[in-house]
């Protein structure tokens, strides 16, 4: 398969846009003043697609959707940045990371991964509804590692209970409770 000028150009301009998600820092973390390296939103979307690799089967559902959708669910951040549900410009973050999906899937003139991307934010189908879960778990594992390294976990309260209550998988919500676990052994 050979590719166009046009078409390498934009190949190298997705790669080095989507290559920002690797320095971008989790504001959530930054947020709280964390000590530790801060996770990238790079780091967060290869663990997410390392437990839906995992996870997929046990669940019965598609293994490759649900690792493509976690690997793109937060492209759009490349532009608009990480925010938190606590800012006032959340009011407008889906909007705002529509029209980056767009611009971000027309270098690589891919409907595929726009569509995947708005199934994942509006909750469309059953690994949809499951990856939002799995993504606050993978949110959870990187909130105990920090603990785990000295945070003091009271830092962290919020993310804990806030994962909690978005929880509705059984198979996440007993996975949550071993961490929790964890977390005061």
């Amino acid at each position: 398969m050979n590719f166009d000028q046009k078409e390498k150009k934009n190949l190298i301009d997705f790669v080095k846009l989507i290559g920002k998600l690797k320095k971008l820092k989790r504001k959530g973390w930054i947020q709280r003043n964390i000590q530790d390296e801060i996770e990238s939103v790079a780091d967060h979307s290869f663990q997410l697609s390392i437990l839906s690799m995992i996870i997929a089967d046990k669940v019965g559902l598609n293994k490759d959707k649900l690792i493509k959708m976690s690997l793109i669910h937060d492209f759009p951040e490349t532009i608009v940045g990480d925010i938190t549900p606590y800012e006032k410009s959340a009011e407008k973050k889906h909007e705002a990371e529509f029209e980056a999906m767009k611009k971000i899937c027309l270098l690589i003139d891919s409907d595929e991964y726009l569509d995947l991307w708005l199934e994942f934010e509006e909750g469309k189908s059953e690994e949809a509804k499951f990856l939002k879960q799995l993504d606050k778990i993978e949110m959870i594992f990187q909130a105990l590692e920090y603990e785990l390294s000295g945070t003091e976990p009271k830092k962290l309260n919020e993310f804990w209970d806030y994962t909690e209550k978005q929880l509705n998988n059984s198979i996440l919500i007993n996975l949550f409770e071993t961490l929790k676990k964890l977390r005061t052994s």
